[in-house]
């Protein structure tokens, strides 16, 4: 063994599994969580550029989906851009933008299922006013 793994402490309270058929699971446990990517290109670089004008965008989607933020920041970068962290119940996710790209990205974590989670990825897709996007999906 090299130098590293003589020096490598394993917790206990972990164990590692080759795969997620490895695992096994209490009875009845059902794993509902999706973790969506999203690179937003080609958007409108008005809604990109001020917090204020996404802040409002995210909160009537947050409304739209009966999503009420627990914690929520916007932060304004100069001269433009914004870096945004929004968590709700049963909602994460945050997001940063180019406007000078006329791109965003957003990473999404949604504990309400695959379909309530693509959802909100779409209303934020057209928020931006997007023309092309890659979505990556992830069941956890």
């Amino acid at each position: 063994m090299g130098e590293t793994a003589k020096n490598l402490k394993i917790d206990k309270s972990y164990r590692r599994v080759s795969s997620i058929k490895g695992l096994k699971l209490k009875r009845n446990t059902k794993i509902n969580r999706t973790h969506i990517i999203m690179d937003i290109y080609k958007c409108d670089d008005k809604v990109l550029a001020k917090a204020a004008i996404l802040e409002q965008r995210v909160k009537r989607i947050l409304e739209e989906y009966k999503l009420e933020p627990k914690i929520q920041t916007f932060y304004q970068f100069q001269p433009f851009g914004v870096t945004a962290a929004v968590f709700t119940q049963g909602v994460q996710f945050t997001l940063h933008t180019w406007p000078e790209h006329r791109s965003a990205a957003v990473d999404l974590y949604c504990f309400n299922g695959r379909k309530r989670a693509t959802d909100i990825m779409e209303s934020l897709k057209t928020v931006f006013k997007s023309a092309e996007y890659d979505m990556r999906v992830r069941k956890r």
